[in-house]
């Protein structure tokens, strides 16, 4: 295999030689040893399409320099699941004047691209206001180490004019501070000393900043006078722009079976199309069909091991992940009701038994607190003709509220996905 610079040579031989081995070697039969190259005719400048590892796991940069982060905004794949949290970073990077949504706390899951979000923004912010301007951007852990090394080393005056004097402060995983309390003190007057001059503040997080373990009420009620928006997983039709965003980086051309194959195994995150997809590019390349139509077939045999769930399904994780989704209680399957919200709850239940495990129809009518399988065979139909016809549902949230319709294609790959990663 090839790649642009020594960097992403060995970033991709450290991080995927184990996947791309087997792979390699379930394709050819024989053991096979895995080595990468860098191309002669490539600049050294040019990384891969697979993001390196996290901010905090490279060497720190000077902290005058704060060119080179990798992410833009103008490439961030907009969706339903993240719009809100890209229109609101956009403003920070660009809005002249005040800022009203500053400070901006973006939160969400592993993987959803809020570090994306954040490097954009120092990126665009160096591109609408010049590079003279002082920013910053590091993690949460990065802020507590050098606040520690500034304090034992009697710098802490330099370290808070470096910090206070900022235009734009940006911090990825600040619940770090979690459980830090003379950290989280020095940030409150750094959060304070920056606002007081109008500059911008960023941060991003893993949680909301209620549901974040010991952050002081101070901290908290300075993230909530600014802007919190989530980063949701994202929607199927976003999935799909994101697949075919990354494979045509890499080169490779999916047919639309293929493309709607990955897009129903890889709910969970950004990270688990860009897995899939350095696990397919690694096969196409192998059997040297990169100037092919990557078909369903070939993904099929992607997913073959590496998103097989090691332990077998049982009706009652089934019951019990439908019922999380659709706020019921474990007894409303078996019972009488025969309300639209549990005679869903029963079809998801159906379908996804057939789908995902051998039982057959008797014994999944058994579960469902009913002796005739045919009406266990209606419920599974009903909810795989309702995939064909596109239709959606809509999906109850917490305390009673409306969380809106969706696909029931979608529904079911987020049940499935949650099923078989417990």
């Amino acid at each position: 295999m090839e790649a642009g610079s020594q960097f992403a040579a060995d970033w991709i031989h450290a991080h995927f030689e184990g996947d791309i081995r087997e792979v390699a070697e379930r394709v050819v039969g024989s053991p096979v040893k895995v080595s990468v190259s860098v191309r002669g005719d490539e600049p050294t400048t040019k990384l891969p399409p697979t993001p390196p590892p996290p901010p905090e796991r490279r060497p720190q940069r000077p902290r005058k320099r704060q060119g080179g982060q990798q992410h833009r905004l103008d490439e961030f794949v907009v969706g339903s699941s993240n719009e809100l949290a890209w229109s609101a970073a956009s403003r920070v990077a660009a809005e002249a004047g005040d800022c009203p949504v500053s400070p901006l706390f973006i939160h969400g899951g592993c993987g959803l691209g809020k570090t994306h979000l954040l490097q954009g923004i120092c990126n665009q912010y160096r591109a609408s206001f010049g590079r003279h301007d002082p920013i910053r951007y590091l993690t949460g852990e990065q802020f507590t180490n050098e606040y520690i090394a500034s304090v034992r080393e009697s710098r802490i005056d330099e370290f808070r004019r470096s910090m206070r004097r900022l235009a734009l402060l940006v911090i990825d995983d600040i619940h770090f501070l979690s459980d830090k309390a003379k950290t989280q003190a020095e940030f409150l007057h750094t959060l304070d000393a920056i606002h007081l001059t109008g500059s911008r503040i960023v941060l991003a997080s893993d949680a909301h900043p209620h549901q974040i373990r010991s952050f002081t009420k101070g901290l908290v009620s300075r993230f909530l006078s600014g802007m919190v928006v989530e980063i949701e997983r994202p929607s199927r039709e976003t999935r799909r722009s994101l697949i075919k965003r990354l494979a045509d980086a890499r080169g490779i051309y999916l047919e639309e079976p293929a493309t709607e194959l990955i897009a129903s195994r890889c709910i969970g995150s950004v990270r688990e199309i860009q897995g899939a997809l350095t696990r397919l590019t690694a096969l196409v390349q192998v059997r040297g069909g990169a100037s092919k139509a990557v078909s369903v077939d070939t993904v099929t045999q992607v997913f073959e091991h590496a998103w097989d769930t090691t332990q077998p399904i049982s009706l009652d994780r089934i019951k019990e992940v439908v019922c999380k989704q659709l706020h019921l209680a474990m007894g409303d399957l078996t019972s009488r009701d025969r309300g639209p919200r549990v005679s869903l709850g029963r079809g998801l239940v159906a379908c996804l038994a057939r789908r995902m495990t051998d039982y057959s129809y008797p014994e999944i009518a058994r579960t469902l607190g009913r002796q005739n399988h045919s009406s266990a065979h209606a419920a599974a139909r009903r909810i795989e003709a309702m995939v064909e016809e596109d239709r959606t549902v809509r999906l109850p949230g917490k305390g009673g509220h409306d969380d809106g319709r969706v696909l029931v294609r979608e529904l079911l790959d987020r049940l499935q996905h949650a099923v078989s990663h417990p």
